[in-house]
């Protein structure tokens, strides 16, 4: 058995997370920086501490880290959420005392960014959209002209959950081009047509060996998944496959693809750490076995076919008032009372009283700054690009 030191506290596939490892006998302890997180009073939790936050200062971030791999006697350090780019920048000081399971700051930075990571899908001969980035103004609209298609995606070069993303038709891009460009840099993207599929992945030394694909119905905002359901899609997993293995790449990874009429998958964007799709894999013996160990784990871990997970209260707060049609009525009530819900656990039953007080001190702040609840809740750990 093994002591594991688990960041990104806030989030439920990281409680998800520690509960499995905490049912197969190990020790898990936490580190955030969020002063009141979804896990903060979860029993899977040996031990939890607070710490200073990556955005507020990494030496201080490294120096509290190392400190609790000391006391603790860390055997690994799993990151689950945009701390794990602030973990790789000080992956060489870590690794001198634990197993650091991030790859290297170098790789992560060009997958975060959207411009980036389509170049290398591309130079590892793979497919990709038409993707430009943009920096003034007269750059963006010079991007859409030269866009195939009647509409165009726009999104911040480093963002998440598609807050800011917008897709909308040319003429509405040039038109808007000066409002939505902000100073900072942006991407210009053709708009595939087709169905989206997310993933979920782990990859050790360019070998995958955990991976789910999976739908999400509702969501929180334009892009954060609050239902999930695992598919069987053998072109996506080939897919993720031959990447892992060119870029020779070790952590979690996630990806969101369109699947053309054809049956081609192109991925619109990459997420290097955990996303929702941990939850339908979270409990697989295989999974948490190749997390913590470094040998080859044999056949790849997949969840079953068709299981589902969901978040209830966002399922309430986001998907509830999104319902626009008796189908989509039917099919919220189909996934709130028959999939499993994440962070409810009768063993665990604090999490889900802390998920109340979590969100509303997230609206507070919210409130305060005039952001989103999401922008909240990752503003002190996430990375935006050098």
């Amino acid at each position: 058995m093994k002591t594991i030191l688990l960041t990104g506290a806030r989030a439920p596939v990281t409680l998800d997370l520690a509960r499995a490892l905490s049912d197969q006998g190990h020790r898990v302890i936490a580190a955030e920086s969020l002063s009141y997180p979804l896990s903060i009073h979860s029993n899977a939790f040996k031990k939890f501490y607070t710490i200073t936050a990556p955005n507020h200062s990494l030496i201080g971030f490294q120096n509290d880290l190392l400190k609790i791999i000391k006391i603790e006697k860390v055997d690994v350090l799993i990151p689950t959420c945009e701390e794990a780019f602030h973990l790789s920048m000080i992956k060489n000081e870590l690794s001198k005392l634990t197993t650091v399971l991030v790859d290297d700051f170098e790789k992560l930075a060009k997958l975060h960014s959207k411009v980036e990571f389509n170049t290398l899908v591309k130079q590892v001969g793979l497919a990709a959209p038409l993707t430009e980035r943009v920096q003034s103004v007269n750059e963006m609209i010079a991007a859409i002209h030269k866009m195939p298609g009647e509409k165009v995606v726009l999104k911040p070069e480093y963002s998440r959950f598609a807050s800011k993303t917008l897709v909308i038709s040319k003429k509405e891009a040039l038109a808007s081009a000066a409002t939505v460009f902000n100073g900072k840099a942006w991407t210009v993207q053709e708009c595939l047509i087709g169905v989206e599929y997310c993933t979920y992945s782990f990859a050790k030394n360019g070998k995958l060996v955990a991976h789910v694909t999976y739908d999400h119905e509702f969501t929180a905002g334009k892009g954060a998944g609050i239902c999930f359901k695992s598919i069987d899609h053998p072109a996506i997993e080939k897919w993720i496959t031959q990447f892992v293995q060119a870029t020779n790449f070790t952590g979690q990874i996630a990806f969101d693809f369109i699947e053309n009429k054809n049956g081609e998958v192109q991925p619109l964007e990459c997420n290097p750490r955990a996303t929702s799709g941990l939850h339908l894999i979270s409990h697989h013996p295989q999974y948490l076995n190749s997390l913590l160990n470094t040998v080859d784990d044999g056949e790849l871990a997949k969840p079953k076919i068709g299981s589902e997970g969901q978040l209830r209260l966002a399922m309430l707060v986001y998907g509830l008032p999104s319902i626009r049609s008796f189908k989509s009525a039917l099919s919220w009530l189909r996934i709130f009372f028959t999939a499993r819900e994440v962070v409810f656990s009768l063993k665990d039953p604090k999490p889900f009283l802390d998920q109340f007080v979590s969100f509303y001190l997230m609206i507070k702040v919210s409130k305060q700054k005039n952001i989103t609840p999401l922008e909240v809740s990752t503003q002190d750990i996430e990375w935006n690009g050098p």
